[in-house]
């Protein structure tokens, strides 16, 4: 502006002189909802961009080599999403949001030990899925807590072993596609190198919808060998689980022994998979991204792919 004129030389020194104090926006920590909106956000502009997401990987050479390019197309997408002036839409209901991190809290109130960066050790995380839909409408990833900088949102970042809750998706469900019914009769016994059940309680010839409901570790396991593990484990590349390596390819998977384990949210949309009569679809809460103008950038197109038949 003093070059130009509008300014005379003292205004121009005094501007020059003048002490500038920043104030920045108020940081938000623990903030569960936003973190997942702007991973899923991310992850549609990679789409945008032509990016082929990849989760089979015929050893860990070609999985390192991936996760370079995913990493770095991850980056490049995030820094557009915060300057190229989108306008995100999401599917996020913020009421129950606070439903489930009270949930998660009470859940686990009386576990008060902390860590040394004074976060509890013990923690939880959930995702809530809209049948009706297939898209995210909450997500936390631990107890509220107000710690600075840290971040971590377990519902989708954070891999644990599933136990028996995987038993429906890889065992069960794949059994009634292989000629199992409700009623067919298993056995629940003990036998030589394989697991126990809850107890130590052993039912006998029973009906496999009772199997089901008790959850019986023999009969998941017999079942499970019968499939293979490779049968069984396909069913979660169907429904896009990110860290299933090959040794998962072993009977103890059958009771939820997995090698790098799963996300709440890919348990969510497991099981969101089977309540939507068997069809897959990908559990993002971005309903579309458009420009400033509002021209339409990515929409949720819902699409679905076929992983349990519905009969």
């Amino acid at each position: 502006m003093y070059e130009d004129g509008i300014l005379n030389e003292s205004d121009y020194m005094a501007a020059v002189d003048e002490k500038i104090t920043v104030k920045g926006p108020k940081q938000y920590y623990h903030n569960y909802m936003e973190t997942f909106v702007y991973w899923c956000a991310t992850r549609a502009l990679m789409e945008v961009d032509g990016f082929e997401f990849q989760y089979q990987f015929k050893d860990s050479a070609a999985k390192k080599a991936y996760q370079k390019k995913y990493d770095a197309e991850y980056a490049a997408c995030n820094e557009k999403l915060y300057t190229g002036g989108y306008r995100i839409y999401t599917t996020m209901d913020q009421k129950i949001q606070k439903q489930l991190q009270q949930s998660i809290n009470d859940g686990l109130k009386g576990f008060t030990e902390k860590n040394s960066n004074k976060i509890y050790k013990t923690q939880g995380a959930g995702i809530c899925i809209d049948n009706s839909t297939g898209s995210v409408v909450a997500a936390v990833g631990g107890r509220s807590q107000t710690t600075k900088g840290y971040t971590l949102n377990r519902a989708y970042q954070s891999y644990r072993q599933p136990g028996s809750s995987i038993k429906p998706l890889i065992v069960y469900t794949p059994a009634l596609e292989n000629g199992y019914t409700a009623n067919t009769i298993v056995d629940d016994h003990k036998f030589e190198g394989g697991p126990s059940n809850a107890g130590n309680t052993y039912h006998g010839k029973i009906k496999l919808s009772e199997a089901v409901q008790r959850s019986l570790n023999t009969v998941a396991w017999q079942i499970f060998d019968k499939l293979t593990p490779k049968v069984g484990i396909a069913y979660l590349y169907k429904m896009d689980f990110s860290n299933i390596v090959k040794t998962d390819e072993t009977l103890a998977a059958s009771l939820g022994g997995l090698t790098n384990g799963v996300s709440p949210l890919e348990m969510a949309k497991a099981y969101a998979t089977i309540a939507n009569d068997g069809t897959y679809r990908d559990p993002t809460c971005i309903a579309r991204i458009t420009t400033a103008d509002g021209t339409k950038v990515w929409e949720n197109d819902h699409e679905e792919s076929v992983v349990y038949t519905q009969d």
